[in-house]
């Protein structure tokens, strides 16, 4: 089982929730896809995705609290932050979590794959905790 205490902890504020909330009200393409898509394959898994969630200073696309699984769909504005993108990963490992990144378009036009992948990996992680 993971120990939460071997990790740097996060402390969300107020504005952190405002703004995922208003990220929720705003989904891109693939976010709206992936969202859909997780939902029906975790239905009856004891596994809970929840989307735009506020890990302080970041908001994760998608987590898996009991995973600690964070999934990142990166659109066309992600090209130019790459730097700033690794620091975010640096980041949420510090805190105990594993970051997946996924095109947008890659979640638009193969998202059985995308899913699959994520699944995949929540069965690593869920083996590995066992």
């Amino acid at each position: 089982m993971i120990d939460p205490s071997n990790f740097a902890t996060h402390k969300n504020k107020p504005a952190d929730y405002r703004r995922a909330k208003q990220m929720r009200r705003e989904p891109t393409n693939g976010e709206d896809i992936l969202w859909y898509e997780l939902r029906v394959a975790t239905k009856g898994l004891p596994i809970k995705f929840r989307r735009q969630y506020p890990l302080h200073p970041y908001i994760a696309d998608f987590v898996c609290l009991k995973l600690r699984l964070v999934v990142e769909v990166d659109g066309v504005s992600h090209d130019l932050r790459l730097e700033k993108d690794k620091e975010r990963d640096k980041h949420l490992l510090g805190m105990g979590y594993t970051v997946m990144r996924f095109v947008n378009s890659d979640v638009v036009q193969n998202r059985g794959n995308v899913v699959s992948a994520i699944l995949n990996r929540a069965n690593e992680i869920l083996a590995g905790n066992l």
